[in-house]
């Protein structure tokens, strides 16, 4: 998903008095990968929770948007059977590399709102808040995609920031944040803009040391959605899934997350890419 205009206002103002240029570049691609490695490569959010709807489910497990591979990697050391789903291939290499020709590992590079795998899984996962990267046309695709490749009973499960999260990620930032780097820690000013009537949030970074007169500088960007539990559980049963469960996610202090947890009923299904026979 391109952003036709990458660049907060206050990104823009900072390289501007600088003299510097920027360089848009997204966050889930070629360079942007390895900083998003570094700055959520090792957060064990959700991996729980995850873990205990694989034990009840089984697999194979669908895991979609599943970048690097945070939840695949631990779901397969759990000796599960996963497709890990990613319009990005760089971040698909990074989990390969991981999990090097690994027998129960199967990436797929595709579109989360347009796959067709020609199987169904009894749990499809969509986790780090991923679904707030899809508009609502967007969303009600996805929707669409894993109705298709649910299995009878099977579980779709999703994630999305709640409480004191949600309340900061709607308001505007413009802070300093220390991330890990491959020679000690390194700073970025980290910058959210709210658009679109307060419905999105444009997020870059940028490398502190980069910023330098006549230098050419990466910015890494994101657009997400604004979105709520409740508002997405309105989309699920809309769609045709059952009211989700909605249950708290064990996460650091200070940090809220939900997880949706839904099935697809018994009933007359409204489209998508149907693989069962």
């Amino acid at each position: 998903m391109r952003m036709t205009q990458p660049l907060t206002e206050t990104i823009g103002a900072r390289l501007r008095a600088a003299g510097a240029v920027a360089r848009a570049q997204d966050l889930y691609e070629g360079a942007g990968t390895d900083f998003y490695e570094r700055l959520v490569g090792g957060d064990p959010v959700e991996i729980r929770e995850v873990l205990a709807l694989a034990r009840t489910t089984g697999d194979p497990i669908l895991d979609l948007a599943a970048g690097s591979g945070r939840l695949t990697i631990p779901l397969v050391r759990s000796g599960r059977r996963v497709t890990a789903l990613d319009s990005s291939s760089d971040m698909l290499s990074r989990l390969r590399r991981a999990l090097p020709d690994h027998p129960l590992l199967d990436g797929v590079v595709a579109d989360m709102r347009s796959f067709a795998l020609g199987r169904v899984f009894p749990l499809i996962v969509l986790g780090a808040t991923s679904i707030t990267l899809l508009d609502r046309a967007g969303r009600a695709r996805l929707y669409a995609a894993v109705q298709g490749h649910l299995a009878a009973g099977g579980v779709f499960a999703l994630t999305v920031a709640g409480g004191a999260s949600a309340t900061e990620l709607s308001s505007p930032q413009d802070r300093e944040i220390t991330v890990p780097g491959p020679d000690g820690a390194q700073t970025y000013l980290f910058s959210q803009q709210i658009e679109d009537g307060g419905s999105t949030r444009l997020v870059n970074w940028v490398r502190v040391a980069d910023v330098a007169p006549h230098a050419e500088v990466t910015v890494l960007t994101s657009r997400l959605r604004l979105l709520d539990a409740h508002h997405l559980a309105r989309e699920l049963v809309d769609a045709g899934f059952v009211t989700p469960a909605i249950t708290a996610v064990r996460a650091h202090p200070g940090v809220d997350i939900l997880l949706l947890a839904t099935t697809w009923p018994d009933a007359p299904r409204r489209g998508g890419p149907d693989v069962r026979g």
